[in-house]
């Protein structure tokens, strides 16, 4: 059996240490957390990513390319991401690429309307954390699951563990005292109002593996 780190963007990253991550067999991130500059706190390798394919934001191929990846997700569930250019966020190695991941562990699809095909898993819009923790959390091979930056947007806390340089360009509109506050805090997101945290704990309440919550 196999221990996993899974790595977010949220606040918690802050009190990791390079050291706790290691300790850990396997590294999964999340939608390219940044790590060039934090490897003190993450570490720079990692075996699977877990990433919105349709909107991705990635590292330099050089970074991507000695990061160690074996399996990437596609976690989007916007059918037009199943035909996107995978050059810029797959390594030049061969990887397990599962473009399909996102719709078909979820039952649903977003085409500008939010619909489920066959049988939804969820009543909800899963982040990509979510099915990150998801997938781990069936895998027969891992027993012992860490969460590092898997913060579920909680309101008044702290965006992420890193500044508004150093995301998407294309979501920066996020930061206008709707969803963000111009100082980077959790105004009101759709992941929080979900309750996706609270189905994370019933899970973990109800199963025999190993869990770390970084907070």
């Amino acid at each position: 059996m196999k221990s996993v780190v899974i790595i977010g963007k949220g606040p918690s990253v802050s009190n990791s240490t390079k050291a706790f991550i290691e300790s850990f067999d396997e590294v999964a991130i999340c939608n390219f957390p940044p790590m060039e500059n934090y490897q003190h706190l993450i570490s720079n390798r990692a075996k699977y990513h877990f990433v919105n394919a349709g909107n991705p934001f990635p590292y330099s191929k050089e970074f991507i390319n000695k990061l160690g990846l074996t399996h990437v997700f596609n976690t989007s569930i916007s059918p037009s991401s199943l035909n996107v250019d995978t050059e810029c966020f797959l390594p030049d190695h061969k990887v397990e690429y599962h473009p399909n991941h996102g719709i078909e562990t979820t039952g649903m699809v977003y085409d500008g309307t939010l619909r489920a095909v066959g049988d939804a898993k969820y009543n909800f819009w899963p982040s990509t954390g979510m099915l990150c923790f998801n997938y781990f959390y069936n895998s027969e091979r891992h027993d012992k699951i860490a969460l590092v930056g898997i913060d579920c947007y909680q309101k008044g806390s702290d965006v992420y563990y890193f500044g508004l340089n150093e995301t998407k360009p294309n979501l920066h509109y996020l930061w206008d005292g709707s969803t963000y506050s111009k100082e980077g805090k959790v105004v009101n997101h759709i992941h929080e109002e979900t309750g996706e945290k609270e189905l994370m704990l019933s899970m973990i309440e109800s199963s025999d593996k190993e869990f770390i919550w970084m907070k």
